[in-house]
């Protein structure tokens, strides 16, 4: 088995990426942390699908093949113990516009979208984008872990919202939600006839030894349900885009299927082959990742409590640090920015004063940005 050398630093200047070559920046030099993407070179098989396609030379338009599907399928059931049907797989070129176009179709003016908060942007956005009524409620600290407060979620629900969008693991924040939590929203949900829309991009980057992702879609009865997985997000091939929905119910499926004509393009013979070098060759590469960004947390974890009136609790999966402050910090965005790291800000999730920072980097990279927070006090 191949090791792979997660300390490289790679220049992804002048590469349009969007994180390193940010107008933003204006030519100043930026240490980024914001977006959600690693700075790590991905496993030798997925660049090996890459140049085989380069080398064919022919880049026309593409289908998904049953292999592909055949793989996602066995995927769900090795990791998650789900047993799912071929013909409930749906392909999508992203999760966002297939949350969008479901929020689209199953919500309406009347009944909404409900989403806890701080949670990734677009699930507060997708609603506005629409016309379509928000719905929030706010997750709370206990034990350690941020979690769902469920009075306020049951009263939520009483304001009908057609559709609860669930990010799990939860961004920002890092939860995985376990078997217990998981039940509570279900049954809630059921009661209050309420669609339950599944965001499990982060499944694959559980970094805390004792979570276990549990795919709601698995354990829902009585009501619709659609669940998004990709590769993109743990494999670090989110430029190329491709993720499957998996809807059980026929109904729910085929008004799903029929929306997405005139708006979501093809898959790119790029995004299959990837894809499907991903889940017949990935779990190395991500056997010795998943490692490494615990390493990475733990440095900055420990770093963080360090320093009065900054926080942040352990994550139990992704690379994103949810990390709160108080008012002796300032605009800690700000400030940060301005000496040469930028973080994303709290507001962006509907979370006050907390920045996310994404330590899916070399380690060298997480100490450079410790030592600019550091420079703030000095």
């Amino acid at each position: 088995m191949k090791q792979y050398n997660f300390d490289q630093v790679i220049d992804r200047k002048n590469t349009s990426s969007y994180k390193w070559d940010n107008p933003l920046y204006d030519g100043k030099t930026i240490l980024p942390m914001p977006v959600a993407d690693m700075e790590f070179a991905v496993a030798d098989e997925i660049l090996e699908a890459l140049d085989k396609i380069t080398q064919h030379g022919v880049l026309g338009y593409s289908i998904v093949p049953d292999s592909l599907k055949v793989l996602a399928q066995a995927k769900l059931k090795n990791d998650y113990a789900w047993e799912t049907s071929l013909d409930w797989q749906v392909w999508l070129p992203g999760i966002v516009p297939g949350i969008t176009l479901a929020c689209d179709i199953f919500a309406n003016e009347e009944r909404g979208v409900l989403t806890p908060i701080p949670v990734y942007h677009p699930f507060h956005l997708i609603p506005t984008w629409l016309g379509r009524p928000l719905i929030t409620f706010p997750m709370v600290e206990e034990n350690g872990r941020w979690v769902y407060d469920f009075t306020a979620f049951e009263e939520s629900l009483q304001r009908k919202p057609a559709v609860f969008l669930f990010c799990n693991p939860h961004n920002p924040g890092g939860t995985v939600f376990n078997q217990e939590e998981i039940n509570r929203i279900i049954t809630l949900c059921k009661q209050y006839d309420c669609m339950i829309i599944s965001d499990e991009i982060h499944a694959d980057l559980q970094i805390y030894p004792q979570s276990q992702h549990i795919c709601i879609g698995q354990q829902i009865e009585d009501i619709p349900s659609i669940s998004f997985f990709a590769t993109s997000k743990a494999y670090n091939t989110a430029g190329l885009g491709g993720c499957v929905a998996i809807i059980p119910d026929k109904v729910t499926r085929e008004a799903f299927v029929k929306k997405t004509f005139g708006y979501m393009p093809m898959l790119s013979r790029h995004s299959i082959d990837v894809m499907t070098a991903t889940y017949q060759h990935g779990a190395n590469w991500l056997s010795q990742l998943l490692p490494y960004l615990k390493q990475n947390h733990d440095y900055l974890m420990n770093f963080i409590h360090q320093f009065p009136g900054l926080r942040m609790l352990p994550l139990e999966a992704t690379y994103l640090a949810w990390i709160s402050y108080d008012e002796t910090w300032g605009d800690l965005q700000v400030r940060l920015l301005e000496k040469g790291l930028h973080v994303l800000r709290g507001e962006q999730f509907k979370g006050k004063n907390f920045i996310r920072l994404n330590f899916a980097c070399p380690l060298s990279q997480v100490k450079e940005a410790c030592q600019i927070i550091a420079s703030l006090i000095q």
